[in-house]
């Protein structure tokens, strides 16, 4: 693309010297005049403003790219059908992923003003305000995509952090429930879960989800341990009923 434009600058500056001094003597004088060598200097300026135009532009096209693939992985990963609501969905999780949380903000606001029934990109501002630690705005903005679609699973895990952290534990085990329903996959929220029924004393369903953290991350070593407490924690409120 550079060399492109140099050539194009270059043929349109000799096209004009040619116009102007068709005689190679007197372009020659021309060359090794003082009117030459402001004119080329100008032009050096010129061609340098351009090529850093050139250089931006270049960049900023790269880190727009997205390939075909990762389009299509994105409609399917997003459940969105507008290819360019897909694009800037992955751009913005790439920069939210980067810690580029006000190039990720943007960009959800932008798919926003594109499609209003957005929940990704409602859910995407809600983690960024969580991440922020402005928790009220979090909120609302997970409750807006459960509104956009309430089968939203990382809606409903944001949620239920945010109602267990403010000591709302029925209300917060209710969502993470709905999320390890909506979605299976992440050992996260099968751990939050399994914390969550700790707290209120539900040892059996605490070592059951928590198994499944450990099962899905076999390297934690903490949700082992939280497993193996919660099953001993269980057994002696078994026993403890029991002789009651």
């Amino acid at each position: 693309m550079l060399e492109i434009i140099v050539i194009i600058c270059l043929g349109i500056a000799l096209f004009l010297l040619l116009r102007h001094y068709p005689d190679a003597k007197t372009l020659a004088g021309f060359f090794n005049s003082a009117k030459f060598k402001s004119f080329f200097t100008e032009f050096a300026q010129g061609m340098k403003k351009n090529e850093i135009r050139a250089v931006r532009a270049e960049i900023e096209k790269n880190n727009n790219a997205v390939a075909p693939v990762e389009v299509e992985a994105a409609i399917s990963n997003f459940k969105v059908d507008d290819p360019d609501v897909a694009r800037t969905l992955h751009l913005a999780h790439e920069s939210f992923q980067a810690n580029d949380l006000r190039d990720a903000e943007n960009k959800a606001i932008e798919i926003i003003g594109k499609d209003k029934r957005c929940g990704e990109a409602y859910i995407l501002i809600g983690k960024i305000a969580f991440s922020r630690g402005q928790f009220d705005d979090a909120k609302e903005a997970f409750k807006v995509a459960l509104k956009c679609d309430k089968e939203l699973g990382e809606a409903h895990y944001g949620l239920g952090k945010i109602e267990v952290a403010e000591d709302n534990m029925t209300g917060g085990i209710d969502h993470l429930q709905k999320a390890i329903i909506l979605e299976k996959g992440s050992p996260d929220w099968y751990a939050d879960l399994g914390k969550a029924y700790m707290q209120v004393r539900q040892y059996a369903k605490a070592a059951k989800v928590l198994k499944r953290a450990s099962s899905l991350d076999i390297d934690n070593k903490e949700y082992r341990e939280l497993a193996s407490e919660a099953e001993d924690k269980q057994k002696s409120h078994s026993m403890y009923s029991r002789y009651k």
